[in-house]
């Protein structure tokens, strides 16, 4: 527990460093955006506004020239004189209509209208697009010249219709005729388009823009009117047509003020963050620590079977993992000193055992030998035979008991598997024959164990004779293989049943001592199994799922290539 304040030091220590490595690069940003931000502001407003003011001067008068060539276009293709009267609508032929319409496509055109030699309107396509009353309106404007087109409007401003501007040329049908006594075409301009264009010289709201008509009036980036108020600058974008910067008086605190509110909240919020970042580490580390004391605490209390839980930070990660592997370590150092202390007990049991049954057995089984012998009565010596049999039966038991508890060492040889197999199933095939248990092995004839023989023969005699048992009134097979592992070139024997399996709840036990599901077994088969396995470095893996059969693999390891090829 004592850590636990220097850690909240140590995260209170980051916590106060991260503040000021964080905090002080934006404060002096804030001081350096303030002194220079004003002479910045005004050396860029001044190099863009010039670039900006050049290119809508060159937009406005390229978008009336793309207006004019169309305009002259029509005036080519409408040079009928029919056409320039009070029913010069029921004059288009189709084709004429059709070009009509296609010059209606374009987003900048309300409609065309003609007029006669006196400026009098006439019709217009469509229908009512330009009324008489709208015309009188746009008259009282002045009337400005651009190339050789006149422009007339926009008129007053209405509500009720969108502001227009019409833009007239003279057609004459023949080089004879006078100009002024040629009749007229007109596109009827969208005026807000026309307004619309000075709307990038806004330069981030510093200036507002507007366009002042012939007529004098004002109007925004929309066709709508608007006070000019104190124009900061005037520029001619064609002869009548003014282009108006007005200087925004709604910025009551300098651009940079906006900015300067951001990066305070920007110091604000990373401090913010900062506070809670270290309250989230601090939190975490806290529930990692508890954790692995928790763990530790459990080892202390003599608790190995909990695994300890891994924590996912590197750090702790690898602590949780160092624990870990300190509690199966110390897990198998107790239970090998157990099972130590077990095999010497058992040993002493098991000799002491032998010495004080086996002598008295001894002489039992010589007198019933000799009482069989001389026995007339037939149900009487077959009494004596089944004591005989009882006697060996408890030899056995004291002989696996002494087998197990101190085995004899290993005598290591080279060992053909093949002929390790062949000679246990000529064993037991008549047992499995007599069972209707089907016996098969599949081996490669060149390969090899380095074991003991004879600890070879019982281990795996112990596992056909198990697997016959599982399978003892049903039938089935029984199947005996050996493979080599290609990672690690061991050596794998494997005895394989179909019978009925064992539980779940069964299998970690069976190859504990005495443990036994069989009324006449002894629980020591698989018991003496992995201890002579051990003794010959190899490693027993039992697994099974119930109705499905067992399958016993015995691990040994890979023979030295040179031995194995020299035999």
């Amino acid at each position: 527990m004592a850590a636990y304040p220097q850690q909240k030091q140590l995260s209170s220590q980051y916590l106060w460093l991260s503040l000021i490595v964080a905090l002080v690069p934006l404060l002096s940003f804030t001081a350096l955006y303030d002194s220079y931000f004003a002479q910045l502001v005004t050396r860029i407003t001044d190099g863009r506004l010039a670039t900006h003011l050049a290119a809508t001067r060159n937009e406005f008068r390229t978008h009336l020239r793309e207006r004019q060539y169309e305009l002259e276009a029509l005036t080519d293709q409408l040079d009928r004189s029919e056409l320039f009267t009070r029913e010069g609508y029921h004059a288009l032929s189709p084709e004429l209509k059709s070009l009509l319409r296609l010059q209606l496509d374009d987003q900048a055109v309300y409609g065309i209208a003609f007029f006669d030699a006196q400026d009098n309107l006439l019709w217009s396509f469509p229908s009512q697009t330009l009324t008489q009353t709208r015309y009188q309106q746009m008259q009282q404007s002045p009337t400005s010249t651009f190339e050789s087109v006149d422009l007339i409007g926009p008129g007053e401003h209405s509500w009720n219709t969108p502001p227009a501007l019409l833009m007239r040329k003279k057609v004459t049908f023949s080089a004879l005729t006078p100009a002024e006594n040629a009749p007229s075409i007109a596109l009827i301009l969208r005026f807000n388009t026309l307004a619309g264009i000075p709307r990038n010289l806004q330069l981030g709201g510093v200036y507002k823009a507007l366009l002042r008509t012939p007529d004098g009036h004002s109007y925004d980036t929309v066709g709508q009117p608007a006070s000019p108020g104190d124009t900061s600058h005037h520029h001619e974008l064609i002869p009548g047509w003014t282009l108006q910067l007005v200087q925004n008086t709604e910025l009551i605190e300098p651009p940079s003020a906006g900015m300067r509110y951001w990066l305070i909240t920007l110091v604000a919020g990373t401090a913010v963050s900062l506070l809670l970042l270290h309250w989230y580490l601090s939190r975490r580390l806290k529930h990692q620590v508890d954790v692995l004391i928790q763990s530790v605490e459990q080892v202390a209390n003599g608790d190995l079977e909990t695994p300890v839980k891994l924590l996912n930070s590197a750090e702790m990660g690898r602590l949780t993992q160092a624990i870990e592997r300190m509690r199966t370590q110390l897990k198998q150092v107790i239970s090998s000193t157990v099972d130590m202390e077990r095999q010497a007990s058992l040993g002493q049991l098991a000799a002491g055992l032998a010495h004080d049954i086996r002598n008295p057995l001894t002489t039992i089984r010589t007198t019933i030998q000799a009482l069989a012998r001389r026995e007339q009565n037939a149900m009487h010596k077959d009494m004596l035979n089944m004591v005989e049999e009882e006697i060996e039966r408890v030899n056995e038991v004291i002989a696996n008991l002494l087998n197990f508890a101190r085995p004899r060492p290993p005598q290591a040889e080279l060992i053909r598997v093949c002929e390790l197999y062949e000679g246990l199933i000529a064993l037991v095939s008549a047992s499995a024959r007599h069972q209707q248990v089907t016996l098969a092995m599949s081996c490669d004839r060149a390969l090899f164990i380095r074991a003991d023989a004879g600890h070879m023969r019982q281990i795996l005699m112990n596992l056909i004779l198990n697997a016959l048992q599982s399978l003892e009134g049903s039938g089935g097979h029984i199947r005996l293989t050996a493979v080599t592992e290609q990672k690690t070139g061991a050596i794998l024997l494997t005895v394989t049943d179909d019978g009925p399996g064992i539980s779940d709840t069964l299998l970690p036990r069976i190859t504990e001592p005495f443990f036994t599901t069989r009324e006449t077994g002894t629980g020591l088969g698989l018991a003496i199994c992995q201890v002579l396995a051990a003794s010959n470095d190899a490693r027993l893996h039992i697994r099974s799922q119930v109705n499905r059969g067992t399958s016993v693999e015995l691990r040994c390891p890979a023979p030295g290539h040179n031995e194995a090829n020299n035999d």
